[in-house]
């Protein structure tokens, strides 16, 4: 009778398009990328007291290393969210974020070196494409968990 008291939790299962969980893949590691970025430079920005338009240079080198930070995340989310074929979504976002930062290069803000921006342009889809290798990863040692070891020695023995 102890069981009768326990209530079940039921899981509720929505059939979801491929396509569109590919879609919610992209757009949930681009947020996740995008937010903690938002949030992690404005840390930055505080912590080393910067001012609009008055980069530090440790300022600068911490937000590279926020910056591939929030890369990794956001390819380790969308390769997690994604149906299939992980690893090429987070290609996807790391195209994303080659795109961004190649505008922001043409495009900088005041008080931005263009050897900052470069640097960007290119850490974050190799940061995105090493988070989605480390979720593609653990999703295969997730499924290989649970199949049983291949026996050893010869044939025929215990």
């Amino acid at each position: 009778m102890a069981l009768a008291g326990r209530r079940r939790k039921r899981r509720i299962s929505i059939d979801v398009p491929p396509t569109l969980r590919s879609v919610i893949a992209l757009i949930g590691g681009f947020a996740i990328m995008t937010f903690s970025v938002m949030v992690l430079t404005i840390l930055a920005a505080w912590a080393f007291g910067v001012m609009r338009g008055e980069p530090t240079p440790p300022y600068l080198a911490a937000s590279i290393v926020l910056s591939a930070f929030s890369a990794a995340a956001g390819g380790y989310s969308t390769a997690a969210l994604a149906p299939v074929r992980a690893l090429a979504h987070a290609a996807g976002l790391g195209v994303m974020v080659l795109a961004l930062g190649v505008y922001a290069a043409l495009h900088p803000q005041p008080g931005q070196p263009l050897w900052y921006l470069v640097v960007l342009a290119v850490i974050g889809p190799v940061f995105a494409l090493a988070g989605g290798a480390l979720a593609t990863r653990r999703k295969r040692a997730g499924a290989t968990a649970g199949t049983p070891a291949a026996p050893s020695g010869p044939p025929g023995a215990m």
